[in-house]
C-alpha cells in the first residue's frame, strides 16, 4: 500500500517528517547512493513529543546503519560519496569536533562534484578541475577570489586523499589518482627589532594583567610561542603543576602529536589566580565556551606597545625573530615551537624533544626580558 506522504506536514529533521500529532513518522534518506523510505507508528506508545522525537532520530541512525552494506558499498561502481559515507561513519570518531569539520569541509567541496562519480571513473584531471575551481572561487565572501594554497592543500590532502585511500585499501580500486596540490609561498616573517619587541610585550602584559591572571597566563603563553588554538583548548588536566608541565593534545596540534612542554614560572603564577569551573583554563567569560580570539584585549596592547601589527600569530613570529637574534639554536627553537620536521630538527633529536626543547628556549626568553 502507497504511502500518503501528504500527511506527514511536520518537519523533525533532516530525513525525517511526522503527522501533525507527532504520532506517525516518514523517513527519507539514502545508503549506498540509493534512496530509503519507512513509516514508524507510535500511536500505541504512551510517550511525550519530546520522547518520540528522540526515539526516532534513534531508529534512523539504526537504518542508516542496517542499510550500509560493506559488501555492497565497497564496489568499483559505488558513488565516492558512498565510499566517503561509510569512511567517515566507520573508519573516523565523528565525536571529535576536527572530525567533524572534516565531514563539513567534504560536503561542501566534494559531494555535489566529484563526489558523484562513480569511484572507479575518478581521475587525475578530474582533481585538476576541482583544485583549479578552487584558486578561482571559494565558498564563502571571504575566499570569493580564490581559496590560498594551504586550504586548497587541506581539502584535498587531509579530506578527500583518505577517502580515496580508504577505497584502495579496501580493494575497491588499485592505485590512487595523482593529487597535484599548489606551491605555497615560504615568506620568512623578519621582525624588526624583535628583541626590544619581545621585551616590550612580556613587560605590557606583566604590567597591565597584573591583577588579571586570565589574560595575563593567555598571553603568555602566546610570547612562549603556543598557538590561539593549542591555547584556547588547554584543559585543567593538561596543566601539571607538580612537574612543572603542561601537554598539548594530538588533536589540538597541527602535527597530530601530543607534546608536552615545561611550564614556564610566570605563566604557572599566572594560572594560579584563574578561578573557573569548567574543564576548560580559557573559558569565555560570556559563553563559558571555548574563548574566541580576544580583540578587544588584543587592540589594547596594540595602543600600549605600539605594535600595530601584532596578532595572535604574530607572537610567534616575534618570538622565533628574537630567538635567532640571540643566537638560539634553530632544531631548539623548533621543537619549542611545536615542529617535528626532520629537515628543521636535525639528526641529533632523533624525535623532537619538546619539553627539553622548550626549557632551552624559556631560559632564553627569561633571561632577555629580565635583562636590565
Amino acid at each position: 500500500m502507497a504511502v500518503n506522504r501528504k500527511q506527514f506536514t511536520q518537519i523533525v529533521d533532516k530525513g525525517i517528517k511526522a503527522t501533525k500529532d507527532y504520532n506517525k513518522f516518514y523517513l527519507n534518506f539514502k545508503a549506498n547512493g540509493k534512496a530509503v523510505q519507512r513509516t514508524i507508528d507510535y500511536t500505541t506508545k504512551d510517550w511525550g513529543k519530546r520522547t518520540r522525537i528522540t526515539a526516532i532520530k534513534k531508529e534512523l541512525q539504526i537504518l542508516k546503519d542496517k542499510s550500509i552494506d560493506q559488501s555492497t558499498n565497497f564496489r568499483d561502481t559505488s558513488t565516492l560519496n558512498a565510499i566517503a559515507e561509510f569512511y567517515f561513519a566507520n573508519a573516523c570518531d565523528t565525536k571529535l569536533k576536527w572530525q567533524q569539520d572534516r565531514v563539513r569541509l567534504y560536503k561542501a567541496h566534494f559531494s555535489n562534484t566529484l563526489g558523484k562519480k562513480r569511484i572507479k571513473d575518478i581521475r587525475t584531471s578530474h582533481i585538476d578541475v576541482i583544485r583549479k575551481k578552487l584558486e578561482t572561487k571559494g565558498l564563502t565572501k571571504q575566499t570569493e577570489n580564490g581559496c590560498n594554497p594551504r586550504t586548497i592543500k587541506l581539502l584535498l590532502v587531509s579530506i578527500l586523499k583518505p577517502i580515496l585511500q580508504y577505497a584502495v585499501d579496501n580493494k575497491v580500486i588499485d592505485s590512487l589518482p595523482i593529487i597535484i596540490v599548489p606551491k605555497q609561498s615560504r615568506k620568512k616573517k623578519i621582525v624588526k627589532d624583535a628583541k626590544n619587541k619581545l621585551t616590550l610585550l612580556y613587560k605590557t602584559i606583566m604590567t597591565i594583567y597584573a591583577d588579571n591572571g586570565f589574560y595575563r597566563a593567555l598571553f603568555l603563553f602566546s610570547l612562549f610561542g603556543r598557538r590561539f588554538n593549542e591555547i584556547a583548548t588547554l584543559q585543567w588536566n593538561d596543566i601539571d603543576i607538580l612537574n612543572n608541565t603542561y601537554t598539548i593534545r594530538a588533536i589540538n596540534c597541527k602535527i597530530g602529536e601530543e607534546q608536552i612542554y615545561e611550564l614556564p614560572a610566570p605563566i604557572a603564577e599566572a594560572l594560579s589566580d584563574i578561578k573557573t569551573d569548567g574543564n576548560l583554563v580559557f573559558e569565555s567569560p560570556v559563553t563559558k565556551r571555548k574563548i574566541s580570539t580576544p580583540k578587544r584585549q588584543l587592540d589594547k596592547l596594540k595602543k600600549t606597545t605600539g605594535i600595530e601589527e601584532l596578532t595572535m600569530h604574530y607572537f610567534r613570529h616575534i618570538l622565533v625573530s628574537a630567538m635567532g637574534e640571540i643566537g638560539v639554536a634553530g632544531t631548539i627553537l623548533s621543537a619549542s615551537l611545536g615542529h617535528t620536521n626532520l629537515s628543521t630538527v636535525n639528526d641529533f633529536y632523533l624525535s623532537a624533544n619538546h619539553r627539553k626543547s622548550s626549557q632551552t628556549a624559556n631560559k632564553a626568553i627569561e633571561g632577555l626580558v629580565n635583562k636590565e
